[in-house]
Protein backbone atom coordinates (compact mmCIF):
# COMPACT_ATOMS: atom_id res chain seq x y z
CA UNK A 1 0.00 0.00 0.00
CA UNK A 2 1.14 3.30 -1.10
CA UNK A 3 2.41 5.82 1.27
CA UNK A 4 0.46 8.90 1.14
CA UNK A 5 3.37 11.97 1.31
CA UNK A 6 2.89 14.45 4.82
CA UNK A 7 1.91 17.77 4.10
CA UNK A 8 3.85 19.90 6.41
CA UNK A 9 1.95 21.39 9.21
CA UNK A 10 0.92 25.13 8.74
CA UNK A 11 2.37 27.23 11.79
CA UNK A 12 0.82 30.80 12.68
CA UNK A 13 2.55 33.31 15.46
CA UNK A 14 0.22 36.07 16.45
CA UNK A 15 2.71 38.89 17.94
CA UNK A 16 0.61 41.13 20.22
CA UNK A 17 2.87 43.66 21.57
CA UNK A 18 2.24 45.84 24.35
CA UNK A 19 3.16 49.25 24.38
CA UNK A 20 4.87 50.90 27.35
CA UNK A 21 2.53 52.75 29.01
CA UNK A 22 -0.21 49.88 28.80
CA UNK A 23 -3.42 49.62 26.72
CA UNK A 24 -3.44 47.71 23.52
CA UNK A 25 -1.27 48.54 20.40
CA UNK A 26 -3.08 49.08 17.21
CA UNK A 27 -0.82 47.68 15.05
CA UNK A 28 0.06 43.73 15.52
CA UNK A 29 1.98 41.31 13.13
CA UNK A 30 1.06 37.81 12.69
CA UNK A 31 3.72 35.32 10.65
CA UNK A 32 2.06 32.29 8.56
CA UNK A 33 5.03 29.72 7.97
CA UNK A 34 4.73 25.98 6.32
CA UNK A 35 8.08 24.39 5.40
CA UNK A 36 10.26 26.20 3.67
CA UNK A 37 7.65 29.19 2.85
CA UNK A 38 6.79 32.43 5.15
CA UNK A 39 4.45 35.16 5.06
CA UNK A 40 5.17 38.02 7.11
CA UNK A 41 2.19 40.90 7.65
CA UNK A 42 1.03 43.56 9.99
CA UNK A 43 -2.81 43.67 10.94
CA UNK A 44 -5.31 46.52 12.90
CA UNK A 45 -6.15 45.09 16.36
CA UNK A 46 -8.64 46.88 18.21
CA UNK A 47 -9.00 44.37 21.20
CA UNK A 48 -11.83 42.16 19.73
CA UNK A 49 -11.28 38.71 18.67
CA UNK A 50 -12.75 39.01 15.12
CA UNK A 51 -9.51 41.16 14.27
CA UNK A 52 -7.88 38.20 15.23
CA UNK A 53 -9.85 35.72 13.00
CA UNK A 54 -9.51 38.01 10.61
CA UNK A 55 -5.85 38.00 10.44
CA UNK A 56 -5.28 34.66 10.79
CA UNK A 57 -7.74 33.68 7.15
CA UNK A 58 -5.94 36.54 5.64
CA UNK A 59 -2.51 35.11 6.46
CA UNK A 60 -3.71 31.38 5.39
CA UNK A 61 -4.55 32.91 2.18
CA UNK A 62 -1.39 34.92 1.27
CA UNK A 63 0.50 31.67 2.15
CA UNK A 64 -1.43 30.05 -0.11
CA UNK A 65 -0.53 32.65 -3.00
CA UNK A 66 2.94 32.24 -2.09
CA UNK A 67 2.45 28.34 -2.29
CA UNK A 68 1.13 29.00 -5.82
CA UNK A 69 3.46 30.90 -7.19
CA UNK A 70 6.95 30.69 -5.04
CA UNK A 71 9.57 33.24 -5.40
CA UNK A 72 12.83 32.10 -7.95
CA UNK A 73 16.20 32.19 -5.33
CA UNK A 74 19.21 31.91 -7.69
CA UNK A 75 22.01 30.21 -6.15
CA UNK A 76 25.38 31.96 -5.04
CA UNK A 77 28.21 31.80 -7.19
CA UNK A 78 30.81 29.35 -6.39
CA UNK A 79 33.89 30.57 -5.05
CA UNK A 80 36.37 30.59 -7.86
CA UNK A 81 39.54 28.56 -6.01
CA UNK A 82 42.55 30.63 -7.16
CA UNK A 83 44.97 28.07 -9.63
CA UNK A 84 47.70 27.32 -7.93
CA UNK A 85 49.50 26.75 -11.58
CA UNK A 86 48.99 30.15 -12.60
CA UNK A 87 50.53 31.58 -9.54
CA UNK A 88 53.35 29.49 -10.57
CA UNK A 89 53.34 30.49 -13.95
CA UNK A 90 53.12 34.31 -12.98
CA UNK A 91 56.31 33.82 -10.75
CA UNK A 92 58.29 32.16 -13.41
CA UNK A 93 57.68 34.64 -15.46
CA UNK A 94 58.93 37.11 -12.66
CA UNK A 95 61.93 35.10 -12.53
CA UNK A 96 62.42 34.79 -16.39
CA UNK A 97 61.96 38.96 -16.90
CA UNK A 98 64.42 39.45 -13.77
CA UNK A 99 67.22 36.83 -14.92
CA UNK A 100 66.75 38.52 -18.56
CA UNK A 101 68.11 42.01 -17.11
CA UNK A 102 71.48 41.25 -18.21
CA UNK A 103 74.11 44.37 -18.64
CA UNK A 104 74.52 45.57 -21.66
CA UNK A 105 77.15 48.16 -23.41
CA UNK A 106 76.79 51.00 -25.29
CA UNK A 107 77.74 50.52 -28.95
CA UNK A 108 79.35 53.82 -31.25
CA UNK A 109 77.70 53.63 -34.04
CA UNK A 110 77.85 56.41 -37.16
CA UNK A 111 74.43 58.11 -35.78
CA UNK A 112 74.06 57.48 -31.86
CA UNK A 113 74.65 54.59 -30.00
CA UNK A 114 73.36 50.88 -29.88
CA UNK A 115 72.73 48.66 -26.25
CA UNK A 116 73.81 45.41 -26.66
CA UNK A 117 74.03 42.98 -23.75
CA UNK A 118 77.60 42.23 -22.55
CA UNK A 119 77.51 38.53 -23.36
CA UNK A 120 76.46 39.25 -27.14
CA UNK A 121 80.42 40.66 -27.74
CA UNK A 122 82.93 39.08 -26.52
CA UNK A 123 87.41 38.29 -27.51
CA UNK A 124 87.84 34.71 -27.02
CA UNK A 125 91.81 35.11 -28.63
CA UNK A 126 94.58 37.52 -28.68
CA UNK A 127 94.20 40.89 -26.05
CA UNK A 128 92.11 40.79 -24.29
CA UNK A 129 92.40 44.18 -21.85
CA UNK A 130 90.16 47.02 -21.53
CA UNK A 131 92.01 48.61 -24.92
CA UNK A 132 91.27 45.58 -27.05
CA UNK A 133 87.61 45.62 -25.58
CA UNK A 134 86.65 49.29 -26.38
CA UNK A 135 88.35 48.48 -30.05
CA UNK A 136 85.63 45.51 -30.00
CA UNK A 137 83.11 48.04 -29.28
CA UNK A 138 84.23 50.02 -32.24
CA UNK A 139 84.76 46.99 -34.57
CA UNK A 140 80.78 46.12 -33.57
CA UNK A 141 79.59 49.57 -34.47
CA UNK A 142 81.32 49.50 -37.73
CA UNK A 143 79.81 45.73 -38.35
CA UNK A 144 76.20 47.18 -37.41
CA UNK A 145 76.67 50.32 -39.65
CA UNK A 146 77.58 47.91 -42.59
CA UNK A 147 74.32 45.54 -42.00
CA UNK A 148 76.53 42.76 -41.31
CA UNK A 149 75.50 42.29 -37.26
CA UNK A 150 71.81 43.58 -35.91
CA UNK A 151 73.31 43.55 -31.77
CA UNK A 152 70.96 40.87 -31.06
CA UNK A 153 73.25 37.61 -31.57
CA UNK A 154 76.52 36.85 -29.71
CA UNK A 155 79.80 37.49 -31.93
CA UNK A 156 83.30 36.37 -31.07
CA UNK A 157 86.66 38.07 -31.99
CA UNK A 158 89.35 35.58 -32.27
CA UNK A 159 91.62 38.67 -32.54
CA UNK A 160 90.40 42.20 -32.02
CA UNK A 161 93.17 43.91 -33.80
CA UNK A 162 93.63 41.45 -36.88
CA UNK A 163 90.37 42.01 -37.33
CA UNK A 164 90.74 45.72 -36.91
CA UNK A 165 93.57 45.98 -39.64
CA UNK A 166 91.26 43.98 -42.11
CA UNK A 167 88.48 46.06 -41.50
CA UNK A 168 90.93 49.75 -41.43
CA UNK A 169 90.24 50.76 -45.51
CA UNK A 170 86.88 49.26 -45.83
CA UNK A 171 83.83 51.43 -45.88
CA UNK A 172 80.00 50.46 -45.50
CA UNK A 173 79.74 49.80 -49.13
CA UNK A 174 82.68 47.79 -48.85
CA UNK A 175 81.27 45.74 -45.98
CA UNK A 176 78.27 44.85 -48.09
CA UNK A 177 80.60 42.46 -49.85
CA UNK A 178 81.34 40.61 -46.96
CA UNK A 179 79.57 38.44 -44.33
CA UNK A 180 79.67 38.71 -40.84
CA UNK A 181 81.67 35.23 -40.64
CA UNK A 182 84.44 37.31 -42.39
CA UNK A 183 85.64 39.13 -39.15
CA UNK A 184 84.00 36.92 -36.55
CA UNK A 185 82.12 33.83 -34.97
CA UNK A 186 78.72 34.42 -34.61
CA UNK A 187 76.04 32.39 -33.05
CA UNK A 188 75.67 30.45 -29.48
CA UNK A 189 77.75 27.71 -30.06
CA UNK A 190 80.73 28.56 -27.53
CA UNK A 191 81.90 24.96 -26.63
CA UNK A 192 85.59 25.34 -27.59
CA UNK A 193 85.67 28.54 -26.01
CA UNK A 194 86.68 30.03 -22.74
CA UNK A 195 84.18 32.37 -21.68
CA UNK A 196 85.71 35.44 -19.87
CA UNK A 197 84.29 35.85 -15.83
CA UNK A 198 80.94 38.03 -14.86
CA UNK A 199 83.52 40.34 -13.06
CA UNK A 200 86.02 40.42 -16.19
CA UNK A 201 83.40 41.57 -19.02
CA UNK A 202 81.92 44.44 -16.24
CA UNK A 203 85.60 45.88 -15.73
CA UNK A 204 86.07 45.48 -19.79
CA UNK A 205 82.79 47.43 -20.33
CA UNK A 206 83.27 50.08 -17.50
CA UNK A 207 86.25 50.83 -19.16
CA UNK A 208 85.29 50.99 -22.14
CA UNK A 209 82.49 53.66 -21.56
CA UNK A 210 84.97 55.86 -19.34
Amino acid sequence: MATSKETAPTIITLTLPTPEGGGIAPERATATLRGDLAHVRQFHYAGMLDDLFTAISESSEALGLLEDNPPVIPDLPAEKAKSPAKRKTKSARKEKTVADEEPTIEIPLKKGTKAVKISHLKIVGGESDAAAYRQATMLAGRLIDGKLWDGETPIRFDDVYTVAKKMKHLTEKDLSLFTLEDFVQSGTDTSDDEPASTVEIKDEAQATQI
